[in-house]
């Protein structure tokens, strides 16, 4: 692996240019290249061994526990994913990846980045940041005051759902469903829902809500 990749991965980044080039010779780095519209990693699969998509654009797909409704998301590269699920009590991928475009993604077995972690303050430090950053943003989500707007009630809804707090989002769900989800008349979703198509926030279709751009919302 080349030291100026490495040096670009969120894990690695503040290393010293001994310790790069130390890992970059000494570590075994799986490399993939993923065709356009193919499975980079399955929702539920085991995950034994660090990721990081480091070239291309990605669909991630993530379906609610009882299959009702799913949040299409694209990611772009660098991204590593869902490093929280390398330890605990749930082990496996919570989202599927696709390649929307060719894309390129490094893999460290869990056993090699144990070392990784255990010789390197920084990549230690790095991982926790990670964690932490994620366990904190979950954790902060439930003491929000929920919007009284319906259409920022909806916004709140995708985002806490995406990986990513920007980009392109598709909701795929119907609106008696997220009526329900909301706790509220399908009557007021529809209205909300309409209301953004008309600012031009939103795409409207059968069972599909587009985002164009999240953070517009």
């Amino acid at each position: 692996m080349h030291k100026d990749i490495i040096a670009q991965l969120p894990i690695f980044m503040g290393l010293s240019e001994s310790e790069l080039s130390e890992i970059a010779s000494n570590v075994p780095f799986a490399q993939h290249h993923h065709k356009k519209g193919s499975v980079i990693i399955n929702a539920e699969s085991t995950c034994n061994e660090m990721v990081i998509v480091t070239q291309g654009t990605m669909e991630c797909e993530t379906k609610s526990d009882d299959n009702s409704y799913r949040l299409v998301e694209n990611i772009h590269a660098i991204h590593t994913l869902e490093p929280d699920k390398l330890y605990g009590l749930e082990q496996r991928y919570r989202s599927t990846y696709y390649a929307l475009t060719p894309c390129e993604s490094i893999a460290i077995a869990k056993d090699k980045f144990h070392e990784l972690i255990d010789k390197y303050l920084i990549v230690r430090l790095n991982y926790l940041n990670m964690i932490c950053r994620k366990s904190q943003k979950l954790e902060h989500n439930p003491w929000k005051a929920c919007p009284a707007d319906m259409k920022q009630r909806i916004v709140r809804f995708v985002k806490e759902r995406s990986q990513y707090p920007a980009g392109s989002k598709k909701l795929f769900i119907t609106m008696v469903h997220l009526a329900s989800e909301l706790s509220c008349s399908r009557l007021d979703v529809s209205v909300a829902l309409n209301e953004l198509a008309n600012m031009e926030r939103i795409i409207l279709k059968r069972g599909i809500i587009e985002i164009p751009a999240l953070q517009l919302l």
